[in-house]
């Protein structure tokens, strides 16, 4: 604890991170402030992982508004600075106090409910959508062993392959002798129960398939085919999983002004959720360059005298999250919404590469995307092209599709608050 100019109020101690550590924190403070009549606490914490937030969030309550959060990286360059290569609990409590007196940290800013629990939910949904990719790759890999060559068939290539009725087919008849017992009138009424239409070529394709195949004089492997069945188990356990947090997510998102961003075309609730839970708490981004430089997708500048490079690489310094959904967000802008498209295409006419113009739709993006959440506005280019038509049927065909028709209702209510403040009104 010191003040301004460097002098010692107490040396370092240490405290648990818990409630009574943070109390007797409190208590050290008010004690050394009284004997200093100190005017004004400053209090500065580096953002180490999720470690910090629960401290931070205690202090913040106990009254302190002046409570700052460092990036490490600003901590280490101060460290740095020091011309010290060691690295110290002492050392590293000057370089916080030299980093928050240089002006490099934030001010905390207590996350609100809603738009933590909806980066909660994305993050997990993204975990999950992680491992189901895995699992379809492991059942792929099994699935050619039993069944040579069935991925290459019309009817079981992406995204059919991935059909309830397929691997519900796949569970029941998982080898190429109990595959051959079935007529092809039988194989179209067996898919057309669950849901899914099949030609009658398509079924004869599917017959004549097994006696081309490989493996048809090897005895079937029961081992093999109960992995098969117990994977296909836990992928509709997964797939289910999925939806049920993916209906959470949309309960989330109407909920804050985010879900105004359904408005732009070709974004959609997974999209728009998932970028409004990486910029949350939003208030600690006073314009939109401060969150494109908390997305990393800031240019930087290497220049000396009369010379400067032509590349502007980004700093790639910030949320490698928010970075990752926002070009993600500005791949699919450029390719497929007509506002964003003639944005790239200008770049890209004047000799910018195709990897620049998805950077630059990002941040084009989220220059919009910013000024939408912030004064609860609808998106209205220019030109009045590339605008969601109904985004409130996004919410409706959302919940369907996840067997939530139930939520329909709630959730377009929640969400016409945002769009009826937004939305010009229509003249009597």
């Amino acid at each position: 604890m010191a003040d301004y100019f460097g002098s010692i109020f107490k040396e370092p101690f240490e405290f648990h991170s818990s409630q009574e550590g943070i109390q007797f924190l409190h208590n050290v403070i008010s004690k050394v402030s009284d004997n200093h009549s100190s005017e004004n606490i400053l209090l500065a914490m580096e953002a180490t992982g999720h470690y910090y937030k629960r401290p931070a969030a205690y202090i913040h309550q106990l009254g302190y508004d002046n409570l700052f959060v460092l990036n490490p990286v600003s901590t280490a360059q101060c460290r740095k600075a020091g011309l010290t290569w060691s690295k110290t609990d002492d050392i590293d409590l000057m370089a916080i106090g030299q980093a928050l007196l240089s002006g490099y940290a934030s001010i905390y800013r207590p996350e609100t409910p809603f738009w933590e629990d909806l980066r909660e939910l994305c993050r997990y949904r993204r975990f999950q959508v992680k491992h189901q990719t895995a699992l379809k790759n492991k059942i792929h890999t099994v699935l050619d062993n039993l069944l040579p060559g069935i991925t290459a068939l019309e009817m079981f290539k992406d995204p059919h392959l991935w059909h309830p009725a397929s691997l519900e087919f796949f569970s029941k008849y998982p080898s190429i002798e109990s595959i051959s017992r079935l007529s092809s009138h039988y194989i179209v009424k067996y898919f057309s129960r669950r849901g899914r239409r099949l030609s009658s070529e398509n079924a004869h394709s599917f017959i004549r398939w097994t006696k081309q195949t490989f493996n048809q004089d090897f005895p079937a492997n029961p081992t093999r085919a109960e992995i098969l069945k117990s994977l296909l188990v836990e992928l509709k356990q997964l797939s289910e999983n999925i939806s049920q947090v993916e209906v959470r997510l949309l309960g989330n998102l109407v909920q804050t002004p985010a879900v105004l961003l359904l408005s732009i075309d070709y974004i959609g609730p997974i999209r728009a959720g998932e970028f409004a839970g990486e910029i949350t708490p939003f208030e600690q981004y006073p314009n939109s360059r401060t969150l494109i430089k908390g997305a990393g997708l800031d240019p930087t500048r290497n220049q000396s005298v009369d010379r400067e490079s032509k590349n502007h690489q980004i700093s790639k310094k910030g949320s490698k999250n928010l970075r990752y959904i926002s070009i993600n967000i500005g791949d699919a802008l450029m390719k497929r919404n007509n506002y964003f498209i003639s944005f790239a295409n200008r770049l890209m006419e004047r000799g910018k590469s195709k990897d620049c113009a998805c950077v630059a739709t990002a941040t084009r993006f989220i220059r919009v995307a910013f000024h939408m959440i912030k004064n609860n506005k609808t998106f209205q280019p220019p030109n009045q092209q590339g605008i969601s038509k109904n985004p409130l049927d996004k919410i409706r065909k959302f919940l369907i599709e996840r067997h939530a028709s139930d939520k329909i209702e709630e959730y377009v209510n929640l969400a016409k608050i945002y769009f009826d403040q937004s939305l010009p009104k229509e003249a009597d």
